[in-house]
Order: structure tokens, then sequence, then C-alpha cells
């Protein structure tokens, strides 16, 4: 009997990382995210997901990967001859390291019966994004919460997780040990800002491990990223470094940077956060308190702090059918929202722009066009759209373009929230494992390991861990 590994998805994507570790009839699978992909995703807001083939769909246009023994046998109705979880005999757990949608889009789809680890600080955000119906597809589940350090025993596996981020949601990288060896996923990794502490510590921790398998997020990897350090993409240019590379800021710089602007203006000032972190929520409410400003969020983003914090928010109504007026039509969670926060009106904005500072979502753009925009600023903290890969940041520009805000941001341009590409490679020369698998981002091949073997597996082939090695089970099954 020996250990199996299998990567389902994520080598030459950002995020979807799906990989499965199996001894004899135990596994786990840790992540079950959907790579970020705006230009090719096929629902795009006009496409929707259908209600009875929802999961089948999913695994057509590779939402997520066919895995035998994970989903439901009424969701599958015979797919591709997938073995339905009901009928499985493996002993399943999968494993979530934080609430990015590129890392647990899928996890609502898994059978109820299979457990899935999830840090119950995320579970907190989760609920409250399906209660506004941004959440993930899901069915009525329950979720296994795990901390720091806690070791989690699935037959003769063992998990720990290692936080590599104290944000909000809390962050995590997993290492897994078999009867055969060692195997570490760092999640979203980075070697800067507040949480570089954590990160030392999970490479003295694989250090002194002597982890066999490492697999490392490359997020940075890219043309974009290189080029402005290098002005190359040649990989062996790229130099190990604790550093943050000149020019590049990490996230001190950039909330100086914001903070400073904000401190400037004069007028209203809006902002366009990812609404998931409630950190960024936190840190924009205390923000507006130290600038005699006070901080506004639409209904949707209001929720989360509300549940999260357990504060009562202000409230920005926007012009929308999403939030009706007729009490007997509104949802329960803004009913309840209601009841426990302060609306703020576009006549007292108006009044005093500079009193405020004002969260606005891209679905919420054209609320733009009502807002005094004299000597205001729109502040892009990291908010969807994120950046020009996707199509929809052309349109955001466009209509910002057509008021008088002024436009800033620092994200993918002199800052990048993963793990700058010296850092990465830093990280990697000091673990030094024995198999090197890059992944989560568009040029894995770019990070080389020290004295290792770099492998970029074929995706959804098994693979088999023996002395140190990963061999494709074919070739294994040959020499044995």
């Amino acid at each position: 009997m020996k250990t199996k590994f299998t990567m389902h998805t994520g080598l030459y994507t950002i995020g979807g990382v799906v990989c499965s570790v199996q001894y004899g009839k135990d596994r786990v699978i840790f992540e079950m995210g959907s790579a970020y992909s705006p230009v090719t995703d096929v629902y795009d807001g006009i496409v929707l997901p259908r209600s009875k083939a929802w999961v089948r769909d999913a695994i057509r246009v590779e939402k997520i990967p066919p895995i035998h023994g994970l989903y439901r046998k009424e969701d599958l109705d015979g797919f591709m001859d997938l073995v339905p979880a009901e009928e499985s005999d493996l002993n399943t757990a999968v494993f979530i390291t934080h609430i990015h949608l590129d890392h647990m889009a899928g996890m609502g789809m898994i059978a109820p019966q299979i457990p899935v680890y999830l840090h119950k600080n995320g579970e907190i955000i989760e609920r409250a994004l399906e209660a506004t119906g941004e959440g993930v597809p899901t069915l009525e589940r329950e979720y296994l919460p795990f901390e720091d350090g806690e070791l989690i025993t699935v037959g003769e596996i063992t998990l720990l997780p290692i936080m590599t981020s104290r944000r909000s949601y809390k962050q995590f990288g997993f290492f897994i040990t078999t009867p055969d060896g060692t195997i570490h996923w760092t999640g979203d990794f980075s070697l800067h800002g507040e949480d570089t502490d954590l990160a030392i510590r999970e490479m003295e921790f694989l250090k002194a491990e002597n982890v066999d398998v490492l697999l490392c997020d490359t997020t940075a990897f890219m043309d974009e990223v290189l080029l402005q350090m290098y002005d190359t993409t040649d990989p062996t240019k790229i130099l190990p470094s604790r550093e943050v590379p000149p020019g590049m800021l990490d996230s001190k710089d950039v909330n100086e940077k914001l903070f400073a602007i904000l401190q400037e203006q004069k007028g209203l000032c809006v902002f366009n956060y990812y609404q998931r972190e409630m950190d960024e929520a936190m840190r924009f409410i205390e923000w507006a308190e130290q600038v005699n400003r006070i901080c506004v969020f639409e209904p949707d983003c209001a929720y989360i702090v509300y549940k999260f914090y357990q504060i009562k928010p202000n409230i920005f109504i926007p012009d929308s059918e999403r939030y009706p007026e007729d009490p007997g039509l509104q949802p329960d969670w803004f009913k309840e929202l209601l009841k426990n926060s302060t609306v703020v009106s576009l006549d007292e904005i108006k009044a005093n722009p500079a009193g405020y500072l004002l969260q606005n979502s891209y679905r919420h753009i054209l609320e733009l066009f009502d807002l005094p925009a004299k000597d205001g600023a729109y502040l892009h903290a990291d908010g969807i759209p994120i950046g020009a890969f996707d199509p929809a940041y052309e349109n955001l520009l466009r209509i910002i373009n057509r008021t008088d805000f002024k436009y800033v941001t620092f994200f993918c341009k002199n800052y990048f929230g993963h793990g700058y590409p010296p850092q990465v490679k830093y990280f990697v020369d000091e673990v030094d494992p024995k198999v090197l698998i890059p992944c989560h981002g568009f040029n894995p091949e770019r990070l080389l390991p020290k004295n290792g073997v770099q492998l970029l597996p074929i995706e959804g082939e098994t693979y088999i861990l023996d002395n140190g090695k990963l061999i494709l089970e074919k070739e294994y099954e040959q020499q044995n």
C-alpha cells in the first residue's frame, strides 16, 4: 500500500488548486476552489447555473473537477460514471485554507456526509454571504472548525493546519503526513506585510521536518510582475531575498499611501474593497474616525460587517430593486440589517461630502453619477474588478472617468498581495523540499528548486509517493 497523490486542477491557473492525498481507503482533499478567470467564466451573469444539473454542469465547464466519491448521487445522475459519495468506500475529508473564492467556490457542492473543514471565522463570513445571496452555491451542510496547530486525523493520514495569516477569516497552509512521507501546501503565500513572522515560522517548521513534497503558490511569477523587477522573465534571474523588491510595495506601504490620500481629500471619498475582507472593512471604519468622517457601507457589505463584528454599521441604500422599500418585499437579511444599522441618505452625503467615506461596489457603480464628486476620490482597494485582466475593469474606469472623482489604486501596479518572486524563491530555497510543485499561477515553471526536483504534475493523473519521490502510478507499476 502506497500514498497516492493527484493534482486535479490548479497547476496553471490563479487559484483552483484541488489535490487529493490517499493512503489505502483514507483520503484528504485540500481546497475546493475555482480558478479566477473572468474572461473565460461561463457563468458571466447572463448564463446562469441550472438548478438540477448544477453539479454536472460545474464539472462540464471545469468549475469543479470530476472526483469519485465526492458528490451526491442525485447530483451526478450517472454523469461520467463517477462514483457518488453514498456508494464510495473511501474515508474522505476536505480542507479549505481560507474563504477566497478561488479556494472554496465549490465546497458547497460536496455531499453533506463528507466532512469539510473550514475555520469558524470563515464560516461566519460565508453564512452572511449566503444570507444575502452572495455565498457559494451550496447544499444544506455543516462545516467543521479547526485551529492553528490542531492535528486532524483521517484514518492513517494526519493534517496539521499552520496559520499563515491573521486576517479576519484566518489563512492556513496544510502539512500532511502519511506512512510514506510528508506533503505541504502553502495556500496563498506572502513573505511581506503584517504576517511575515508566520511565513518564517512555517518555513522553519518545514525545514525542520525535511518535507518531501512542497506545493507552492506562484501567482506573482507572471510576466507583468517579473518585467517590473528584472526587465526579463528569465527564471534564472530570480535570486532569493527576504526583502520587498525595489519599486514594489508591501501592505504597510499601501495602507499608509491610501490613508495619506484620504487625509488630503476635501470632498467625498469612495472606496471599493473585497467584501470578504473584514480586516479591510474595519480598517476603513477606523480611518474614517481618524479623519472625522463617517464610514458608510452598502447593505450587502454592511450585513457581513454586522454579523462578523457584531457592531451597528452605517448604510447607504443604492437605487436598486435589490433593496425594496416595501417591508413586505424585503428579504429577511435586509430587514435584520435595517433594525441594526443607521441609514445615511444621499441628501446627507450631499450636504457634507467631506464628512463621509462611502463603500461602493461595482454592481452599484452608477451611484457615482448622483454622488458629489467635487474634490473627491475613488479608492480602489483590491475590490472587484481587480485589474485589467478582467473585462469589467475597463467599464469601471469608463464610468469613473465620466465623473469628477479622482481614481486612485496601487493594486496590480506597485503592489501585489501574493509573495514577490524573489521572496518566494527565498522561502523555497530555505525549505529545500525533495519535490517542488509550483502551482496556483500562470507560469509555475518559473519557480525553480534549489536542490530537489521540480514537478509539474499531469492534472488528473495519480502519482505514488515513494522515498521522497513522486512517480507516475503507471511508471511505478511498471518498475515494481
